[in-house]
């Protein structure tokens, strides 16, 4: 029980850091955080947005829809 604290404490602060006090932290970063399963820290910008090359992409499922009803 007494590691409980500190193990919930810590994750919460990282959470915390990387999502709200981070320099690079924004709405979109966050969103993306909880709604992705690829997320990568390193595609976000200095201002949190997400970098061209990857917000331009389609997902590789989109590709494939596409190529299929072509």
């Amino acid at each position: 029980m007494y590691w409980l604290g500190p193990l919930f404490g810590g994750l919460l602060a990282g959470l915390l850091y990387d999502l709200v006090f981070a320099t690079n932290a924004s709405v979109d970063k966050a969103k993306a955080f909880f709604s992705r399963r690829d997320y990568d820290d390193s595609q976000f910008d200095r201002h949190g947005r997400r970098t061209t090359a990857e917000r331009d992409e389609p997902e590789a499922g989109q590709r494939l829809k596409e190529s299929v009803a072509t």
